[in-house]
């Protein structure tokens, strides 16, 4: 009981979190010095997902050495458990990106950039082009925000016919908008066409665009990145991150973007894309091309600004 409800919330994940703010903390902060009480905040919040995993792992390790283990054994159970527990924890909160510095001998400064060997199907393979015997719309959709308005409408896009992939649906003010990706089976195409006239869905300003397969020899991803940046609220940012991404010659498959205020009560705004490339220059001159992506952190004066690349 001590050492999983007293020593461990108390004295090992707070020390852990700091550790880790006093090694990595330098080169994560804008400011370049460690931010204990921003890690400390950090745990608080994370402190029921943390302590759910340790115990699912501990307590029956614990239970299973004490009761079955020969008396030998228990040290190298143990030793071995801890492996196990060491590896978790990294995945959770070790960190998921590697430094710049060194993966690329300093080619990305300030910033960080991971490889992933892990293909290229996200950047490749949307459903448009995973289901070829099926049609596909983008169904655009806006009305006055009530309870019901995207059961209502998924509602009726099933009961014609209608597989709804992506979507994404987000209330702006008095107005609710909805953007669906719709497959359907090419003989209700016309059927559903039809539907979305229905006097059921009068209530919402409806827009129904076919879409087309793209034309993949000539454009099939060779090098995709996915970019995270977290800068302070204004005007242009998009543009000046969209901007250099083409300037690479990069194309965007998935962008979104959010404002949030930070915890010391900065209006921030985010951008999570996916853009890849169908140059092979870009893969065989990936430092490069990175660094210049990267340097907008400074360029832009971005609090976090993070790179993973896929590359097949």
């Amino acid at each position: 009981f001590l050492d999983q409800c007293v020593h461990h919330p108390l004295m090992y994940f707070p020390a852990f979190y700091i550790t880790k703010e006093l090694v990595m903390g330098a080169t994560n902060n804008p400011s370049g010095k460690p931010d204990i009480a921003r890690v400390l905040s950090d745990y608080r919040e994370n402190m029921k997902e943390d302590l759910l995993a340790l115990w699912k792992i501990w307590v029956p390790a614990t239970l299973f050495n004490f009761a079955f283990m020969p008396m030998h054994l228990r040290i190298p159970f143990v030793a071995g458990v801890s492996l196990l527990w060491t590896c978790v924890l990294s995945a959770m909160r070790g960190g998921d990106v590697v430094h710049g510095q060194d993966m690329a001998g300093g080619a990305v400064t300030g910033s960080t950039y991971q490889i992933l060997l892990e293909g290229l199907d996200a950047f490749n393979m949307t459903p448009v082009e995973i289901d070829p015997n099926m049609e596909h719309m983008n169904l655009s959709a806006a009305g006055k925000q009530r309870p019901g308005l995207v059961a209502m409408l998924a509602r009726h896009v099933a009961d014609h016919g209608g597989n709804v992939t992506h979507s994404k649906m987000v209330r702006l003010g008095e107005e609710f908008i909805i953007q669906m990706h719709v497959a359907i089976p090419k003989e209700q195409l016309k059927k559903f066409r039809g539907s979305l006239k229905d006097r059921k869905l009068t209530e919402l300003d409806i827009q129904a665009t076919a879409l087309t397969r793209r034309p993949t020899h000539k454009t099939t991803a060779v090098l995709g990145m996915r970019i995270h940046c977290v800068g302070e609220d204004r005007p242009g940012i998009l543009a000046d991150v969209a901007e250099r991404i083409a300037s690479k010659g990069m194309s965007l498959e998935d962008v979104s973007t959010t404002r949030r205020m930070s915890k010391n009560g900065v209006r921030e705004f985010v951008i999570d894309a996916l853009a890849s490339s169908p140059n092979l220059k870009d893969k065989e001159n990936l430092d490069q091309c990175i660094s210049e992506i990267a340097s907008l952190e400074q360029e832009l004066q971005l609090t976090h600004f993070d790179v993973r690349v896929h590359t097949a």
